[in-house]
């Protein structure tokens, strides 16, 4: 089953010019789209959005970048069983993108690994690095949780999902690790993490 088209319209209608997406991000995609599809899916996906291979730590408008994802959803969901869980795994591979990159290793080092609260709490300022628009904050609960509450960001939130859990595991969260999310509104979700 494709992605839904109009819920695309609807998320590019919420974007700004000054709204921009790095480029690593944009790679993480093409990326995973590589390893799960080939290069021939490649070269049709970015024929069919019209991008090329961009470049890592410039930044594109985050309307191009939702077209890329609903397209790239729509390669790979054979692979993934469900739109759903193919927006999680293109979710997952931005955190990977990431934590391959220089400022990633270098937010790593900085906070460490074995601490999801410790890491966390950097939420807000990595998200600034990668987009320009809304707020991502982090709020510490009790024991081995937190609440992660997104505004103004029109991503998916099944795509942030992805990438939540990703990165909870890259700091030491381990695999049993979830992250619960809800969506009262387009742009506005909200994550329950634990650990």
């Amino acid at each position: 089953m494709p992605s839904d088209k109009s819920e695309l319209a609807q998320r590019i209608a919420l974007t700004r010019p000054e709204h921009t997406v790095r480029g690593f991000i944009f790679s993480s995609l093409f990326t995973l789209v590589a390893q799960r599809a080939g290069s021939e899916a490649v070269a049709r996906l970015s024929e069919e959005v019209r991008l090329k291979k961009p470049i890592d730590f410039f930044s594109y408008p985050a309307a191009d970048f939702l077209r890329l994802l609903y397209a790239a959803v729509d390669v790979l969901e054979p692979y993934y069983g469900s739109v759903d869980d193919t927006f999680r795994a293109c979710g997952a591979a931005t955190v990977n993108g990431f934590f391959e990159s220089h400022v990633g290793n270098t937010l790593t080092r900085l906070v460490g690994r074995g601490d999801p609260k410790r890491a966390f709490a950097s939420t807000s300022t990595v998200y600034k690095t990668l987009v320009s628009y809304g707020t991502h904050d982090c709020e510490p609960l009790d024991g081995r949780r937190l609440r992660i509450i997104f505004r103004g960001d029109m991503q998916p939130m099944r795509f942030h999902e992805g990438s939540l859990r990703a990165a909870l595991v890259a700091v030491g969260g381990g695999t049993g690790s979830t992250v619960r999310g809800s969506s009262p509104a387009l742009d506005h979700s909200e994550f329950l993490v634990e650990w």
